[in-house]
């Protein structure tokens, strides 16, 4: 019996001990209950230099960036964008606005469709680069400066009938035209902005200014419809079209009496808190019309802002301007999208995927801020930050490109070295998967490869990013021409190198083998015009194929096409490419001094076989004009005809005779 009960006892400490271990049966109810789990809280957006959105915090933004005292505010020096492709197929008919992306146009003031030619009154030209601030700008004309004029033309003869003439209002300038679908966008401002010096970062620059774009229905040219018109309240600082689809980017300051725009001081703080502690959104943002009537696509909080919070986070100048950003559609005027940012802007590139701000910080060592934008909806993809200035507008747009999603861009450093005052850096970024950042992919030159691009003491002069190459050209005494692999983004390389006499502004692809140079040549002291033609077949071997000096029976000769590649007009062909570049010089003697204006009329022929290629003159055209050719002179071929808009004439002809282009007759 003792022996049971101890049995039974036994059993009964096991079968406790096998329940306490979780080993009981599912039904006891004893059982303690499952810990339920805890899901981890969610891992926080990642956020980039730049943000945007909440409640009155662009306010905040625009406040605070105008009472705290900051450093002194400088510009780049210059203004705009990109990198072209090129197409050596069929042979392009007319020629279009030189551009920088081959897809992405720009304004300019002559445009042509193949049958209609526009032609505008345009004061401001190309924006190229000043150095020195920019004078007081000039007057309007009045109401009674000519018009838009509006041509048919006849290709097979080289001439030309006008329709129409679209009149100009009395403070109105036009910065340039689109012509699309039988649709003229006509972009106006009243404020001519064709340099960009450090003048124009003063914000009442940017203050009581106004840009208009004006669309007009052709369908019936020489009665011209207006369809739609937009003003934006600010100054136009650049715009594109893609896809249909016009981006403007204007800059805006509003007009706040009494105003500190760059406090240094406490006392300048103190009068800025006292001026901003009442003013709203709506005083700071621009004003925006359609067909007269106001619309809002943006609130101040929609701006882009640093985030101070960001490792890039630095301390910026104060700025009081707003750079607005706004997708139009070309068929209705209507506003497709809009973006805007408080933070200091000095420089756009504009590609069919992305649109990049530029910004240059003068600090114990200067730097380029990146910023880049989506271009369907305007969404923030990321920022960088590399050491030297990018600076852009002009020939200097080409400093930067993208290409299969990398972004590359060559920036200078001034050294302070007397020995080598100047180096040059190649950056190749591209957008992070996981936070909104542009990240580093490689630099060149770097540790494993320090050779710098260009010796000693030479400065940047053309470039021209194509495809997976760069062609740089720096200048001292000779020009070196470097050709760059870039087809590995992670290792781009040096492939070679040419020196030859003279330099190169503009560099142009005629096709894979084949590269165009347009620049200058110092003989005897004397300056002229130099064309020479590259063959890059071989990339690590490159060498010239010939050279044409244009104006040797002058004194000196100088194109506007080494600064404004609006004035340089090429068109494709199939075996033969055509282009035209317009020059000026002077004859000198001790008793008189006469200037001459020309067109030349040039052909690259054979350049579907490098090794039988040649750059061949062709002719030129005499102009007598009051002004003769200036940077606002263009050319436009059609087949065998030739147009050329100068000095408020057009002339007109054949390329078979260029002698006897012509002012057309009214």
């Amino acid at each position: 019996m003792k022996q049971a009960l101890t049995s039974w006892l036994f059993c009964i400490g096991v079968l406790a001990l096998l329940t306490g271990c979780g080993g009981g049966s599912s039904n006891n109810s004893s059982a303690p209950e499952p810990t339920p789990s805890v899901a981890p809280p969610p891992a926080p957006e990642p956020v980039g230099l730049w943000t945007q959105g909440g409640d009155n915090q662009g306010l905040d933004a625009y406040r605070e960036r105008l009472t705290t005292v900051g450093p002194s505010f400088y510009s780049t020096r210059g203004f705009a964008e990109a990198s072209p492709a090129f197409d050596a197929g069929a042979d392009a008919g007319a020629s279009t606005t030189y551009t920088l992306e081959a897809d992405v146009d720009e304004h300019d003031i002559v445009k042509y469709d193949g049958t209609i030619l526009a032609v505008a009154p345009s004061r401001s030209g190309c924006c190229f680069v000043m150095e020195a601030a920019v004078d007081p700008l000039p007057e309007s004309e009045g109401s009674g400066q000519p018009g838009i004029s509006l041509y048919r033309t006849n290709p097979i003869d080289g001439t030309a009938e006008q329709l129409s003439d679209i009149p100009l209002g009395e403070d109105e300038a036009v910065e340039g035209l689109y012509l699309v679908d039988d649709k003229l966008q006509v972009l106006m401002s009243t404020a001519w902005w064709g340099t960009f010096g450090d003048a124009l970062t003063y914000p009442g620059y940017w203050q009581d200014q106004e840009v208009t774009l004006e669309q007009y229905d052709l369908s019936q040219a020489d009665s011209p419809l207006l369809s739609a018109r937009l003003t934006v309240e600010g100054a136009l600082l650049a715009s594109r079209l893609i896809d249909n689809h016009i981006f403007l980017v204007t800059r805006h300051s509003p007009v706040i009496e009494g105003l500190v725009p760059y406090p240094q001081t406490s006392e300048d703080v103190a009068a800025n808190e006292a001026l901003l502690a009442d003013i709203d959104a709506d005083d700071v943002l621009p004003s925006i019309t359609i067909g007269g009537e106001p619309v809002a696509p943006l609130t101040l909080d929609d701006c882009y802002r640093m985030n101070p919070d960001h490792p890039l986070a630095r301390e910026l100048p104060a700025d009081p301007s707003v750079t607005t950003l706004l997708a139009i559609s070309a068929d209705t005027g209507e506003i497709i999208n809009a973006a805007c940012s408080l933070e200091p802007i000095s420089g756009l590139y504009v590609s069919s995927s992305h649109v990049v701000f530029t910004y240059v910080f003068y600090g114990e060592t200067d730097t380029t801020l990146i910023h880049q934008l989506g271009i369907t909806d305007f969404h923030y993809v990321g920022s960088a930050e590399v050491t030297g200035h990018l600076y852009t507008g002009g020939m200097l747009d080409f400093r930067i490109s993208e290409y299969d999603g990398v972004l590359r861009l060559l920036t200078t450093t001034f050294t302070g070295d007397p020995e080598d005052q100047v180096d040059h850096d190649l950056w190749m970024l591209r957008p992070s998967e996981d936070v909104p950042e542009l990240e580093l992919l490689s630099r060149l030159p770097d540790e494993s490869d320090t050779a710098e691009l260009g010796k000693p003491n030479e400065d940047l002069y053309g470039v021209r990013f194509i495809g997976d190459r760069a062609y740089l050209v720096t200048f001292e005494r000779i020009d070196p021409l470097y050709v760059l692999d870039l087809s590995n983004p992670l290792n781009p390389a040096v492939a070679g190198t040419l020196e030859v006499p003279g330099f190169s502004d503009l560099l142009h692809p005629v096709n894979n083998d084949l590269l165009l140079g347009v620049g200058q040549i110092n003989l005897e002291e004397r300056n002229f015009v130099k064309l020479e033609l590259f063959d890059i077949s071989d990339i690590t071997a490159p060498f010239s194929r010939g050279e044409v000096l244009l104006g040797t029976d002058l004194s000196y000769s100088y194109s506007p096409a080494q600064y404004n590649r609006y004035a340089f007009t090429y068109r494709a062909g199939v075996d033969t490419d055509r282009f035209t570049v317009p020059y000026w010089g002077s004859i000198e003697s001790e008793m008189d001094y006469q200037s001459v204006s020309r067109v030349a009329l040039m052909e690259i022929q054979e350049k579907e076989l490098a090794s039988q290629s040649a750059l061949v003159f062709h002719g030129e055209t005499s102009l007598v004009d009051k002004f003769g050719v200036s940077d606002e002179t263009r050319v436009v071929l059609d087949n065998d005809a030739i147009y050329i808009a100068n000095d408020g004439q057009l002339w007109g002809g054949l390329w078979s005779n260029p002698e006897a282009v012509l002012p057309l007759e009214d």
